[in-house]
């Protein structure tokens, strides 16, 4: 016997049998709001990381880069009786616009069980309530996933935008399969400053530079970024961030160690006996200690999780990506420093097909039937942006050089003459397959010797 779409529809028997049904239909729309809106509050979410969302939903999807503006009590002006005061501004100035790029992706429920599900249904000759309730846990865990995948996206966008100069840069790393577009939200070039104080060697292990503590004062550095901000360009409170890989580089460094020790503990006089104390104190102390010098770092700890295709096994893989870059520190303010804005969303259903909105209509969600198939597809659509308003207050502090690269070399044959000395001159002998200088004091008959230049 032949059935129809409907007799096969999982997941309004299990709308209806959960009670979700409007206007004599299973509503989709009511399953949203009462089952995620509390984990996934978009509107909590946001706000805690500075970038509550846009009120505004556009239906033209470009979003609106406006400068944040610090209202001082200004003083009025003096006029004559029957002149008016002038008016105050109320709005700030439109740094920049473009277009809101939108992200997309699905989930297959399990396809065996689907069939198999469809396969015991239509041997029964109806739906049970067994097979409605694991379909339904199916649904409910695809949904899951993809509205938290949601997060995590407009999360990363965040903290790549506050810990890259102000640029969301999407290409192949982070969006293998979609396409690649930037965004630059223009930081000021006079906000972008340099203070090597570590590099990373081969095999990842920090050492500091030379001259930290002598000629460079890492406090002193952050210190004077700080003042020029609130001094010069009238910023208003603020905090450090950085990626908690940067904490653990900063931990490493020596400087901060040595002057933790001599500030609590003055009676030892050795530098070494001193680092070697400091580190029988736990990281925290240390770290607060650094805190309480430059001024509170909020350390960003989120990763982008990245699906693709591994050639090799033709498996799903994952790689997690840092969101906010390492090597930085961030001077940004406190409170809120954007907005998230999204564009208006739409969809036409069919008989195979069942749309809901969350997030009052920045996210859409479709159940895709597929008869010939046997499949039930859940996809997601957002089209949303994560838009800095006070980039002329993100000052960076980049504290992470390259490692020093050894140095290429030519050896070039010479022609000796009488009584030169090869030691003295500098000249070089082949060893090993390679080159070592020579210790000859005298030119030794068959031997050859090489002049070394940088390459």
């Amino acid at each position: 016997m032949i059935r129809d779409a409907q007799f096969y529809d999982f997941i309004a028997q299990g709308l209806a049998s959960l009670g979700y049904v409007e206007g004599g239909r299973a509503s989709l729309q009511m399953y949203l709001d009462d089952m995620f809106a509390e984990k996934w509050n978009a509107e909590k979410t946001y706000a805690q990381m500075g970038f509550p969302l846009d009120p505004d939903i556009r239906l033209n999807p470009t979003y609106e880069q406006i400068e944040a503006v610090i209202r001082p009590y200004t003083m009025a002006a003096y006029v004559d009786y029957d002149s008016d005061g002038p008016s105050k501004s109320v709005d700030g100035a439109t740094i920049a616009t473009g277009e809101i790029n939108i992200f997309k992706h699905e989930v297959y429920l399990d396809r065996k069980k689907i069939r198999e599900k469809i396969a015991l249904v239509d041997m029964l000759g109806g739906m049970r309530s067994d097979i409605v309730d694991a379909v339904m846990n199916l649904f409910f865990t695809s949904v899951d996933s993809l509205i938290g995948g949601n997060f995590n996206t407009v999360q990363f966008q965040r903290h790549q935008i506050v810990g890259n100069e102000g640029k969301l840069v999407i290409d192949g790393t982070n969006n293998p399969y979609g396409l690649p577009f930037e965004i630059d939200f223009e930081v000021p070039a006079k906000n972008k400053n340099t203070s090597t104080w570590y590099y990373k060697d081969a095999g990842g292990n920090v050492v500091q530079v030379s001259g930290i503590g002598k000629g460079v004062n890492p406090i002193t550095v952050a210190q004077k970024i700080v003042e020029n901000a609130e001094e010069n360009d009238a910023m208003p409170a603020g905090h450090w961030e950085c990626s908690k890989q940067t904490k653990r580089d900063l931990l490493a460094m020596p400087f901060f160690r040595e002057l933790f020790a001599v500030a609590t503990r003055p009676d030892i006089n050795k530098d070494a006996l001193r680092l070697s104390w400091s580190y029988t104190q736990d990281d925290e102390v240390i770290w607060n200690y650094i805190q309480q010098r430059i001024g509170r770092i909020e350390v960003i700890d989120k990763r982008g999780a990245v699906e693709f295709i591994d050639p090799r096994t033709r498996k799903a893989a994952y790689h997690n990506l840092q969101a906010f870059r390492e090597g930085v520190l961030v001077y940004v303010p406190d409170g809120d420093i954007g907005t998230v804005q999204s564009g208006k969303l739409v969809a036409i259903d069919d008989g195979s097909t069942r749309t809901a909105y969350f997030d009052d209509g920045r996210t859409m969600i479709r159940e895709v039937r597929n008869g010939e198939k046997m499949t039930i597809k859940v996809k997601s659509e957002s089209q949303t942006v994560c838009v800095p308003n006070a980039t002329r207050w993100f000052y960076y502090l980049n504290v992470m050089g390259d490692a020093p690269t050894e140095p290429t070399y030519t050896y070039t044959k010479v022609t000796p003459e009488a009584g030169d000395n090869p030691s003295e001159k500098g000249w070089y002998v082949q060893s090993d397959g390679g080159f070592i200088l020579s210790t000859d004091t005298e030119v030794q008959e068959g031997t050859d010797y090489y002049t070394r230049s940088e390459a």
